[in-house]
């Protein structure tokens, strides 16, 4: 079967491109005129994905192996270390690192979200801007407790709603104050825009929202950005103008 496209965004976007031992970045962009990513990272498995490799578990389906919580994202290095050292790194404590790294990343933009100013978002949203297309899409006003639930979003996907909704009141700030009046428009549509492309790939809420989280900050890596990405979100998910009600 293999790991598909959703299982793979989830890892990346919770691990925050990142290994999840050493912490080094796993991708680095090219410097030619084409400005693409090269992926350094490993996508490897804490139960062994057949016989004879590291930690392999006979008990486990195919499904089982390749799924998002059997997976631990690593540099190269550091997968070859944890599978020559299979009684040091056991599934247990795989688990743990796996654990402790991907609440690291979400600490990592909740502790960045007081410092979201007004230079940050306004940088977000002009990626966004630049990034749009055309949508004609308009949304109901619905609690978001009660949307969290229509989604089916994971509590990691509500956890990070919760942190965004720190900043909301300076995203709605910001777009009421910008002198361009059709500004906070143009910013919905470049987002509802992406919601429904993502959405027509049929992955999905919480692959939509981490695929959300790094189109609005520019794919960055950054907690700032992230960071004031996520607040963006979170403010057009609050008011529905994104995901299902």
């Amino acid at each position: 079967m293999g790991i598909t496209i959703i299982v793979r965004k989830k890892l990346w976007g919770k691990s925050g491109g990142r290994c999840s031992i050493c912490k080094t970045v796993l991708f680095e962009r090219t410097k030619d005129s084409t400005e693409t990513d090269i992926i350094l990272g490993e996508e490897a498995h804490i139960c062994g994905d057949q016989p004879g490799s590291a930690r392999y578990d006979s008990a486990m389906s195919e499904i089982q192996r390749d799924a998002e919580d059997n997976l631990i994202l690593l540099c190269p290095t550091d997968h070859t270390k944890i599978d020559k050292n299979e009684t040091e790194y056991v599934v247990e404590k795989l688990r743990s690192i796996k654990k402790d790294h991907e609440q690291s990343v979400q600490d990592a933009i909740r502790e960045e979200m007081p410092n979201v100013t007004f230079a940050e978002l306004e940088v977000t949203i002009s990626y966004l801007i630049q990034n749009s297309g055309v949508s004609d899409d308009s949304i109901s006003f619905i609690k978001p407790k009660d949307k969290i639930q229509k989604n089916s979003l994971s509590i990691d996907t509500e956890n990070l709603i919760t942190t965004g909704m720190s900043r909301v009141q300076e995203v709605k700030n910001y777009l009421n104050t910008n002198p361009d009046m059709f500004f906070a428009d143009k910013l919905k549509t470049g987002l509802v825009y992406k919601y429904n492309e993502l959405k027509n790939q049929n992955i999905d809420g919480d692959a939509i929202f981490i695929e959300l989280l790094r189109f609005a900050s520019g794919n960055s890596r950054n907690s700032k950005a992230q960071a004031s990405a996520l607040s963006v979100i979170v403010y057009f998910f609050e008011i529905c103008d994104i995901f299902e009600i």
